[in-house]
């Protein structure tokens, strides 16, 4: 795997609902499974939310969109719901749970809730070809 080259700084908030059934600490597993360092926490009673820096928190996503051919949902995931400096997509918090990053068009298509990954960065036309190169 290459690395970025990319100067500008790169943020990740990383956000999952936790349902009435659900243990926060699998949640929260789920979210480490998928975004390395990443310390997410059980906040405002019904939510984890985490933050992480720099690239190699991208690194399982950047591996795995590549073995299960998602490059493409994944890119045009990140265009669509890109807003200035920052974007966003979603994963499946069960597939999470078994350190598999299946990405999701919709919040539906994770029974339990979605996790939200949101991306900020300056150059992020850069981190997006690096993550999810055009075919």
């Amino acid at each position: 795997m290459k690395k970025p080259t990319i100067s500008s700084p790169i943020e990740l908030k990383v956000e999952a609902p936790v349902n009435p059934s659900e243990d926060p600490q699998k949640v929260i597993d789920a979210i480490a499974n998928i975004v390395e360092r990443c310390s997410p926490e059980f906040r405002y009673g019904s939510r984890v939310v985490g933050r992480a820096a720099g690239s190699e928190p991208l690194w399982v996503l950047y591996e795995q969109v590549r073995s299960r051919s998602a490059m493409g949902v994944l890119r045009r995931t990140l265009l669509d719901n890109r807003a200035g400096d920052s974007t966003w997509f979603l994963l499946n918090k069960q597939a999470a749970t078994a350190g598999i990053a299946a990405v999701i068009d919709e919040e539906q298509e994770s029974p339990l809730g979605p996790i939200r990954v949101t991306i900020s960065c300056e150059e992020l036309d850069s981190l997006i070809d690096w993550l999810v190169p055009e075919a």
